[in-house]
């Protein structure tokens, strides 16, 4: 979905199309210098914490610290 804007590749392309010689990057800083490109960062998250919910309990009784008896043994 464009929304009707054009990058560097596909400006690129319809200049090489009608003869225009120049590179790539020429016309992407070209666009940049007269501010028509802009990038657009992420727009949404996915997921949005609650600060204010409760911890839920460990059903499943992980412990993940090591077994002491058995540390450094052979």
């Amino acid at each position: 979905m464009s929304r009707g804007t054009y990058g560097a590749p596909r400006v690129h392309a319809v200049l090489k199309r009608e003869g225009a010689g120049c590179g790539r990057r020429r016309v992407a800083r070209l666009m940049r210098q007269a501010a028509l490109a802009r990038h657009r960062g992420r727009t949404h998250r996915t997921t949005t914490p609650d600060l204010n919910a409760a911890m839920r309990s460990d059903l499943v009784l992980r412990d993940f610290r090591p077994d002491l008896s058995a540390v450094d043994t052979r």
